[in-house]
């Protein structure tokens, strides 16, 4: 049953690369947004307000990023599902993309090799844009692949909830 899953799984992640080289994938962090903006089967748009001044979550969120989300991962590779090992760099970015505006968006680069239709600096995997929602409250927008590894402890370390790093090796 296991295998089973997984082969489903695998196919799934065919189809969804496969749709992607075939309609293009997004280069630059607003289409990433537009791309996500409504969440279907393979897309999450999640949406939530944190009880906390917007300067505090920018600064959980720049610490989450360069703690965990700075990161290089080597898996060795796994025979039984073929698939071959590398190096996954990830690449966080935060930046001011309007007035109080704030975004975290990460990009995720293969074996550093580059991926031709990709961006420079690879795949674009998550986008969180933090905005001030009136006194002492954030409002925090995440936008990534469903069965992302990094967005629910992004909505932790955004509220202040510290915990460890999520285990970005492939792999359930």
């Amino acid at each position: 049953m296991k295998y089973l899953f997984l082969k489903i799984c695998l196919f799934c992640l065919f189809l969804l690369l496969f749709t992607g080289c075939a309609i293009g994938v997004p280069q630059n962090r607003d289409e990433f947004v537009a791309m996500y903006s409504e969440s279907g089967i393979f897309t999450a748009a999640d949406h939530y307000t944190i009880n906390q001044p917007a300067k505090a979550v920018i600064a959980d969120v720049k610490e989450y990023s360069q703690k965990c989300l700075n990161v290089q991962v080597y898996d060795s590779p796994n025979y039984a599902l073929r698939e071959t090992g590398g190096k996954t760099t990830y690449r966080p970015k935060i930046e001011t993309v309007r007035k109080n505006v704030f975004s975290l968006s990460v990009q995720e680069e293969y074996n550093d090799h580059h991926i031709s239709g990709s961006p420079k600096d690879g795949l674009f995997t998550l986008v969180a844009e933090i905005t001030p929602a009136g006194k002492g409250k954030t409002k925090l927008d995440i936008y990534h692949p469903r069965g992302s590894k990094t967005a629910d402890p992004l909505k932790d370390w955004a509220e202040g909830k510290k915990g460890s790093c999520p285990n970005l090796r492939r792999g359930y």
